[in-house]
């Protein structure tokens, strides 16, 4: 339980930045178009990005999931579904992030780059939701049975 601990010691940190990057990312496609505007999106993508591998190597690599999946076996489909999310949102978003830079380029960030980038945000947010109350209910499980 200490190790577990310490993983969401070391994610909690990560976690918020990215939060607050999102949020940032949000405000920004919110707001018309623009050359200062569209540099500073591929800035926060690049952030988000450089911190998301690092969010989900730590879920992986720690005691987050590994602990759900010691007490709940039959939760692995759940489990390695988000972890191929994990994959999925990195490759997306540098997909996204490639896109933003070449656009930039060439003129500036268009709208279907602009609700792309808006899509991956809501699909992160609900991964995360998903993620987090899986490992709620796996500890809450874990605590009514007296441990």
């Amino acid at each position: 339980m200490t190790e577990c601990r310490n993983t969401r010691d070391r994610l909690w940190p990560i976690q918020r930045l990215l939060r607050g990057l999102l949020d940032d990312a949000d405000c920004i496609l919110s707001e018309e178009f623009g050359d200062d505007r569209d540099h500073r999106l591929a800035a926060i993508v690049e952030r988000i990005l450089s911190n998301l591998g690092e969010q989900f190597r730590i879920e992986e690599e720690g005691e987050y999931l590994a602990h759900v999946l010691e007490n709940y076996p039959q939760w692995h489909p759940q489990v390695e579904h988000l972890q191929q999310e994990h994959r999925l949102l990195e490759e997306q978003l540098q997909d996204i992030s490639t896109r933003i830079k070449r656009q930039i380029d060439s003129g500036g960030v268009n709208t279907e780059c602009r609700r792309q980038l808006s899509d991956w945000i809501a699909w992160y947010r609900q991964h995360q939701h998903r993620e987090r109350a899986l490992v709620q209910e796996a500890f809450l499980l874990e605590v009514g049975q007296g441990e």
